[in-house]
């Protein structure tokens, strides 16, 4: 949210981006933790296949999304702000059912 209001980049824009950049980081390791976790043990290279396909498309749309906002907008705020929505709904569904999942199983 902090790059949907323009802050200066130095040094606020800055720190949000590294804060961006280490969440992302974080998140991506959590994903493939998650998989180890929750796949079975002889398809988990496939299913990290797909989770890195999916993490793929993930970068690639995005900056589109981003590109229309700025043509249909003519500028960058919606766009930053429909990603921080996202975000917050996928930290919501992995906070919540993705957890239960993974302690359902090891509970077993």
């Amino acid at each position: 949210m902090v790059a949907a209001f323009e802050a200066d980049l130095v040094p606020v824009g800055t720190a949000a981006f590294f804060g961006m950049a280490a969440g992302l980081g974080a998140g991506s390791g959590a994903v493939f933790a998650l998989v180890a976790r929750l796949a079975p043990a002889e398809r988990v290279g496939s299913v990290t296949g797909v989770v890195g396909a999916a993490g793929g498309l993930g970068g690639f749309f995005p900056p589109l999304v981003m590109g229309v906002v700025d043509s249909v907008a003519h500028d960058y705020t919606w766009g930053f702000v429909l990603l921080a929505v996202t975000a917050t709904a996928a930290g919501s569904l992995a906070a919540t059912a993705v957890r239960r999942r993974a302690r359902a199983a090891t509970d077993v």
